[in-house]
């Protein structure tokens, strides 16, 4: 692995880089986290993910969006504006920083819904695992888990979520999205009821959209026995799959 900043100085993201254990891949992988304690809960999965493509052929990246993990800026000031641009700008660092030809995006959770909402250009395929496609239901979600729901600056499992987030997140719309990718892949754990809508509408633009429905834990979620986010194997396995 190799870890390193990117972008620019006064605004460096983090990112970790896994080689393809081939050395020769042509094919680079975007991994896009989720946010705040889901991120944290899924980082082994996401690692172990990043392992099993390097070994498959392909150069990966992971990255902390602006605000989060180790990238600069303060937690307050991560909002999905600012993290799409992220996505575009870690693309284009994994093409730079490894020559690959071809750029795969993986998204969980939030992840995968700001892979798609940055329309960033020329991405072979984009992978979504258990995708927010419904950000009323998101906000409903994060309501639930505020300590303080009725103040303006909430507190969701240890991390702030101020109004500024809350308010990006709830008008977050893929039905805008104009560059849809000519391949998108899904794979839930957990059903969606806006799943069939999201799927007609990509397939209404000329997208083939793939679903594939695996009963696994949730990596996002909190493991009692060892308080991590469990390790869906057969989802990792799908993936790679896909990438590759």
């Amino acid at each position: 692995m190799k870890p390193h900043y990117f972008g620019s100085t006064s605004r460096p993201l983090f990112g970790i880089h896994t080689p393809s254990a081939s050395g020769l891949g042509e094919t680079g992988v975007l991994i896009c986290p989720p946010m705040g304690q889901e991120a944290l809960r899924s980082y082994r999965s996401l690692r172990l993910l990043a392992d099993q493509l390097a070994a498959a052929g392909q150069d990966v990246l992971r990255f902390d969006y602006h605000g989060t993990g180790d990238s600069a800026g303060e937690v307050r000031d991560g909002v999905p504006s600012v993290w799409l641009d992220d996505v575009r700008l870690a693309s284009q660092h994994l093409r730079e920083f490894t020559s690959v030809r071809r750029v795969v995006m993986v998204g969980l959770r939030l992840g995968g819904t700001l892979a798609l909402l940055a329309e960033v250009p020329a991405i072979a395929r984009v992978i979504l695992w258990d995708p927010i496609l419904d950000a009323r239901d998101y906000i409903a979600e994060l309501t639930r888990d505020a300590l303080d729901a009725t103040s303006d600056e909430w507190e969701v499992r240890g991390f702030p979520v101020g109004p500024a987030l809350r308010g990006e997140i709830a008008s977050m719309d893929l039905g805008a999205v104009r560059r849809v990718p000519p391949d998108v892949r899904v794979v839930v754990t957990q059903e969606a009821a806006a799943l069939a809508t999201f799927q007609a509408s990509l397939e209404a633009r000329r997208a083939r959209v793939e679903i594939d429905r695996i009963d696994a834990p949730r990596a996002w979620t909190d493991d009692e026995a060892f308080g991590l986010g469990a390790v869906p194997a057969g989802v990792l396995r799908r993936i790679v799959e896909w990438a590759t």
